[in-house]
């Protein structure tokens, strides 16, 4: 490997661990030249100030200045805790030999390209990425894995990000996403679990604001190419994204836990993996207001909108002028108690190639069934569809063509040939739709119901309304039949107020900052999160039939330790499978001491109800705790624990 300089301020560095031990200050600049090729992790130290931010950049013409990643670096770009960072025209990979697994704590580790960390930092201000070059960053089946990942970690300081540009990215061949943007400030509204590889405890919401992804290309992110979570305000636009949720199934476009989104002049296409996802974009979980215009989805294998209400809200949902064509599996997915979407001028068209999909379907679940979704001047044209599941929805003026679409109850709706320009000619390319305009003797033109606060343009840029509104994505230009002075729909947002708090751990609970280990095998396959995943939903079950004692629960928190004078334990059906006898021990350094010896426990309940019983003990400093169980009731043959909680009660 040749390596060449880098350039600080006029004079020239050769490695980058001297850039690394460097801190930088306002207005500095570090310039890598082009083509030049540099292996390790690139991380300087310091921040700029508002209006003179730390820029890295290249110099010199030709190819971008190339940074590899190692095996021992699990990001090749790094920023903790830093803020006004400009990081601009490189070129970047972190690949590793060992296969994608959809196990997060897999060999190949939350490998990332470019990783801008916030560890209960507060907020940190200005970060911009720009016209990078990312490529085989090859990291495991978790949000915190791919090309750019931004992470705000607030347990103790609520933290996230300010001013955030994401801008003009190439990121190829990237696992698990191209871009993502989290948080584990999320607590709000009942908030329940995350993903298990989000850290914990989690702290109150506290989103990112003034973020802006933009003008980037995805092509092969693993599971998802662009999601944001816990943020406020964010607009994606103008990105392309493709072949994504190639190696697991996700969204293409997705975002959760976050308000006021602007998704907008996007194209996702050849989405794979759709059995569960896969969709184009996807309104998911927690979202509380998001506007979805004028996107181009095709051929994604799990069809083109996703709604998810999963713990909370996902409510106040605009999906207007947007072109989807052969999406498949199905067009249209409810699953929760999604509330209050409006779908308005949207062309669907399902041709031969989107393989007889669902025009929408819906699930319920815990959190309960769709309602108040409203379609108005949509066209809807089939080659050959499923039909629908109308639950919790109402159509009115738009136009069916083929196949089964037809809304019986849509009071208004048009039958006849669309008559658009050529139906199935979009190509890959948010400019190659004209076929979806409206020749001028077609029966759309004029036959919709306008919408108040419309956004004043279609998809093609022409301007709303010329005459009455038309049917689709496209109003058409010529000349037309006077307005009829319909009354416009306008749009009324559901109220959204606090929900009850789903059980699970008080505020202040430790055990999710430990490792869990048990020594006896457990019916989880070798998974202990159960035992302090934050749900009492999940429990861990010992191993069925053959159990032994004592047997020990371990809560390890590694070099750092925590102080605790209460253990809690949760469990359903106490008389069949809870502990009934044990000691509580912690490790002084040389050896396990008791904390409290010789507990027995009687349990209640038979029914599945929440049961709890708790060890009171003397304010304990140490960096590992365990249960030694002697005894439990075995109606089935294994004990079982909803959930361990560690508390320090002052």
């Amino acid at each position: 490997m040749t390596v060449m300089s880098v350039r600080i301020q006029g004079g020239a560095w050769k490695t980058l661990a001297k850039v690394n031990a460097t801190t930088f200050a306002s207005g500095d600049q570090i310039l890598f030249k082009s083509g030049g090729s540099w292996q390790g992790q690139l991380w300087p130290k310091g921040s700029g100030v508002s209006g003179s931010p730390i820029v890295i950049d290249m110099y010199g013409t030709g190819s971008k200045p190339l940074i590899m990643g190692i095996k021992s670096e699990l990001q090749t770009v790094f920023l903790k805790n830093q803020e006004y960072w400009e990081i601009n025209n490189l070129e970047i990979t972190n690949p590793s030999s060992e296969p994608f697994t959809r196990d997060w704590k897999g060999a190949r580790g939350e490998r990332r390209g470019v990783y801008i960390l916030n560890e209960e930092g507060g907020i940190l201000n200005h970060i911009y990425i720009k016209n990078l070059n990312i490529h085989d960053v090859d990291g495991v089946y978790t949000t915190r894995s791919g090309g750019i990942i931004f992470d705000s970690v607030g347990s103790s300081v609520p933290s996230a990000f300010n001013d955030v540009l994401i801008d003009g990215n190439t990121l190829t061949d990237v696992d698990a996403y191209g871009i993502y943007i989290g948080s584990n400030c999320i607590v709000r509204y009942g908030m329940g679990d995350l993903w298990e590889w989000v850290p914990k405890p989690y702290g109150p919401w506290t989103p990112s604001t003034h973020v802006k992804i933009s003008n980037n290309t995805i092509v092969r992110a693993a599971t998802g190419g662009i999601a944001w979570n816990v943020t406020d305000g964010a607009i994606v636009e103008h990105n392309t994204v493709q072949e994504s949720t190639y190696l697991a199934t996700n969204a293409s476009i997705w975002w959760a836990y976050a308000d006021n989104n602007v998704v907008q002049f996007n194209e996702s296409f050849a989405s794979r993996n759709g059995s569960e996802d896969g969709s184009g974009f996807d309104v998911d979980a927690g979202n509380i207001g998001s506007l979805v215009q004028y996107n181009y989805s095709h051929d994604n294998a799990g069809g083109f909108m996703l709604f998810v209400n999963d713990t909370y809200y996902t409510t106040n949902t605009i999906v207007r002028y947007n072109i989807s064509q052969n999406d498949k599996g199905r067009i249209f997915r409810y699953s929760g108690s999604i509330d209050t979407v409006l779908n308005y001028n949207n062309t669907i068209y399902v041709g031969a190639a989107s393989g007889n999909p669902v025009m929408s379907d819906y699930f319920t679940k815990s959190s309960g069934k769709p309602k108040n979704i409203m379609n108005y001047n949509n066209v809807y044209y089939s080659t050959g569809d499923r039909g629908w599941n109308l639950t919790g929805q109402t159509f009115d003026n738009n136009a069916y063509f083929g196949g089964k679409t037809l809304v019986s109850s849509d009071a208004h709706k048009i039958t006849t040939n669309p008559k658009l320009m050529s139906p199935g000619s979009g190509g890959v390319g948010m400019n190659t739709v004209d076929g979806y305009q409206l020749q001028q003797d077609s029966p759309l033109i004029g036959a919709g119901v306008p919408i108040a606060d419309n956004g004043g343009r279609d998809y093609f840029g022409n301007t709303l309304y010329n005459g009455d509104p038309d049917i689709g994505a496209y109003e058409y230009q010529g000349a037309v039949p006077p307005t009829t002075n319909k009354t416009p729909i306008v749009f009324t947002p559901a109220p959204v107020t606090a929900l009850p708090k789903p059980p699970g751990p008080s505020v202040g609970n430790l055990a999710p900052l430990a490792t869990i280990n048990a020594t006896i095998g457990t019916l989880s396959g070798g998974s202990t999160k159960g035992l302090h995943d934050s749900s009492y939903d999940n429990a861990w079950s010992s191993i069925d039939k053959g159990v032994s004692f004592p047997n020990y629960i371990t809560l390890d928190f590694g070099a750092k330790p925590v102080t605790a004078n209460n253990l809690k334990i949760v469990t359903r059906f106490g008389t069949g499978q809870g502990v009934t006898k044990l000691d509580l021990e912690y490790y002084n350094g040389t050896a396990w001491s008791p904390l409290k010896t010789g507990v027995q426990w009687m349990w209640k309940s038979s029914d599945g109800t929440d049961e709890s019983q708790s060890i009171q003990f003397n304010s304990t400093t140490a960096t590992q705790f365990r249960l030694k169980i002697k005894g439990a009731n075995l109606k089935w043959g294994n004990f079982a624990i909803n959930e361990v909680e560690l508390y320090n009660n002052r």
